[in-house]
């Protein structure tokens, strides 16, 4: 694998490679994400009052398939990568910049990618034969859909950055330096982002293949980090196919009110665990269109 602008991305965490560091980072990132989320809200309590707070936490808890709570879910994560950004400065004795690898690619690799997974995923969607029905969400007309679009954009980048910055940028650099001879800052990281994807609950008999496709694709934007030196190829791959998972067809359930389209099934579906093979094979579709959009 051509790795050699790996280097360059991972250069900013050779000086503080210690593995008690990463270890303790990541434990503080989720818990002063918790802290921060919590505070947020206690902050909101002083403004609004406990019980109109208490009945938008019910709201937005128990409605995550409404619009307002699918854009919960997405901003929520921002607290994680506000904690991140803490604990690179604090413990780490860097700029959260870093962990972006160069500005120049990060914008030039993100819209590359993104266009060209994008536009292929609309056109698998279109052109190919399938099973899969897909319903209108009645709860979002068009003019909604386009009228909120910019919002749920942002919500998505909240999210998929945030993502993005912790397992392909945190974690890949400091794994890259600790373990400079083995691989694990390709697959640590991306088994990491598969288990913490998916419920068990939720996913029932799918969880494995839920977790299989998830460690996929987190190997497949590890490499184009790895391959780029910089996160915006990782960032347009993770963002084109959660645009086209969560806001133009969804799965019904937590996370859906966001779409124009749903697709009539739950996670624990036992017709998902069948789709799997095309959805890993769309996956290493999408991988090699990246590499031939960033001529890597």
């Amino acid at each position: 694998m051509g790795h050699d602008p790996h280097q360059y991305f991972v250069a900013p965490a050779r000086a503080t490679p210690e593995l008690w560091r990463t270890l303790i980072g990541v434990v503080m990132i989720f818990i002063a994400g918790l802290a921060l989320y919590q505070l947020a809200f206690a902050f909101l309590s002083n403004l609004i009052g406990p019980n109109a707070t208490q009945g938008l936490v019910e709201s937005l808890t128990l409605g995550d398939d409404t619009v307002i709570g699918t854009l919960h879910i997405l901003l929520s994560f921002g607290f994680f990568g506000i904690a991140l950004f803490m604990i690179v400065r604090g413990l780490h004795h860097r700029s959260p910049a870093t962990l972006f690898g160069d500005w120049a690619a990060v914008v030039s690799d993100f819209l590359r990618v993104f266009l060209t997974v994008g536009g292929l995923f609309l056109a698998l969607m279109i052109l190919l034969p399938t099973d899969i029905d897909y319903v209108r969400n009645t709860e979002m007309p068009r003019d909604r859909w386009l009228l909120l679009l910019p919002v749920s954009l942002a919500a998505v980048m909240v999210q998929v950055g945030t993502e993005e910055l912790v397992f392909r940028g945190y974690l890949q650099q400091q794994l890259a330096v600790r373990f400079p001879k083995w691989p694990l800052w390709l697959v640590l990281p991306s088994l990491l982002f598969g288990l913490l994807h998916v419920s068990g609950d939720a996913a029932g008999p799918n969880l494995l293949a839920y977790v299989c496709w998830t460690v996929a694709f987190g190997l497949a934007a590890a490499d184009l980090t790895a391959r780029t030196g910089a996160l915006g190829a990782a960032i347009g791959l993770h963002a084109a196919n959660n645009v086209m998972a969560i806001l133009v067809a969804s799965l019904n359930g937590p996370g859906s009110g966001l779409a124009l389209y749903h697709i009539p099934m739950a996670m624990d579906d036992p017709r998902i665990s069948a789709m799997m093979l095309p959805e890993l094979a769309t996956t290493l579709c999408v991988w090699l269109a990246a590499r031939l959009a960033l001529k890597v």
